[in-house]
């Protein structure tokens, strides 16, 4: 679609059909190139949360951060058996039910203990802010919104595609002010010292446990949700239906469930070993690689090339001067957060150190130095 829609720009714009016809296909395999990047990316950081999360739950297991992670992996490899989204419809509230447990938890923490107001330091505002760190937040940003880059597939699998206006009012009508309260709460409670993984900012308790093993189940069910499109993809052009189970044999001598299964321990296999790369940089590694990938794609498949589509194919001669203001507004913001993104992120990945850890430390609040309440502790 995209490849289509830039298409007809060009030929609007003057230049010639048998010039565009021959960039038709390169258009759509860097669309492409571009979504297998970002998705792949983000199933490394689902995998990253999930290790982190294990290591700060289990603090008696002394394990290494890449030992943690293939046990991730290990975990993970039924869930990634699922055929498409549709069948995962199964188990989907299980990471509903998750994420409305780790909102009461993250709201609870911070009311309970108001840092703002019962901490001595106090939390900072602003004080370590460089032109990284701005433009990495905007990669974050955009990785907020990062799903856009699903919904064909999840529109081709609906039941109902017809709803689809109304499943976006719900998903955003929610989510937004999700959003919105947990970032102003989350800064006001810990500023410049909030973490990724926002965890680590409360204390080792009973609430924080449960919080991160909900978050954990949430965070499976992100792994196969980020990698299905791409492992569906990669298994239609090799000619196997992924919808199919035991009932027929692919060109390759085994039935589409075996090389499922082999294909797909492969690929989460390498998704494992990448994230356990990122698990030995020092720093808020969480932070660095949400901000790659939104910088990478999901500024894409959220701003500018949505706003190409639509230029493509629903703007002519009579669309309002608004409606092409807002276009060129999407377009233009689009592409500056994802370069500015990819410098912040890259620069803040490449700035950190590689370091041991064998095993993993966490510090919680209030003992990291730079903690809130870390001279005055946490007074409920």
């Amino acid at each position: 679609m995209t490849s289509k829609a830039a298409s007809r720009v060009l030929i609007r714009r003057g230049v010639d059909e048998s010039k565009v016809g021959k960039w038709e296909p390169r258009i759509e395999f860097a669309v492409l190139v571009l979504q297998f990047v970002t998705y792949y990316l983000d199933a490394t950081v689902q995998i990253v949360y999930i290790t982190q999360y294990f290591g700060q739950t289990f603090t008696n297991v002394k394990m290494c951060s890449a030992t943690w992670a293939l046990f991730v992996g290990v975990m993970s490899l039924p869930v990634v058996q699922i055929p498409t989204i549709h069948d995962s419809g199964r188990v989907v509230a299980l990471p509903c039910v998750a994420v409305v447990v780790a909102l009461a938890v993250f709201f609870g923490e911070i009311l309970s203990t108001r840092p703002w107001e019962k901490c001595d330091p106090g939390p900072t505002y602003g004080r370590v802010v460089t032109s990284a760190s701005v433009f990495n937040s905007l990669g974050n940003f955009a990785y907020g919104f990062g799903g856009h880059g699903l919904y064909p597939e999840e529109l081709r699998e609906m039941k109902h595609p017809e709803d689809w206006p109304k499943v976006l009012n719900i998903t955003y009508g929610t989510m937004v002010p999700i959003y919105l309260l947990v970032m102003y709460w989350g800064y006001k409670a810990y500023g410049d010292f909030a973490k990724g993984n926002i965890n680590l900012n409360f204390p080792h308790n009973g609430a924080n446990i449960v919080s991160m093993l909900m978050q954990s189940v949430q965070c499976y069910y992100g792994v196969f949700f980020t990698s299905i499109t791409l492992m569906m993809r990669i298994e239609t052009y090799l000619g196997v239906d992924p919808t199919r189970g035991w009932s027929v044999v692919t060109r390759y001598g085994v039935s589409p469930a075996v090389f499922r299964l082999v294909f797909r321990t492969f690929f989460l296999a390498t998704e494992v070993i990448v994230a356990a790369i990122f698990l030995a940089v020092s720093g808020d590694v969480i932070l660095d690689i949400q901000s790659l990938a939104g910088a990478v794609g999901m500024t894409a498949m959220t701003f500018f090339l949505p706003s190409l589509i639509h230029y493509g194919f629903n703007m002519t001669e009579r669309s309002s001067n608004l409606e092409r203001f807002w276009v060129v507004v999407n377009f233009t913001m689009g592409v500056a957060i994802m370069f500015s993104g990819l410098y912040g992120s890259l620069s803040s990945l490449f700035a950190n150190k590689l370091v041991d850890q064998c095993p993993v430390e966490y510090v919680y609040a209030p003992h990291d130095p730079r903690d809130p309440c870390y001279v005055s502790g946490i007074h409920y």
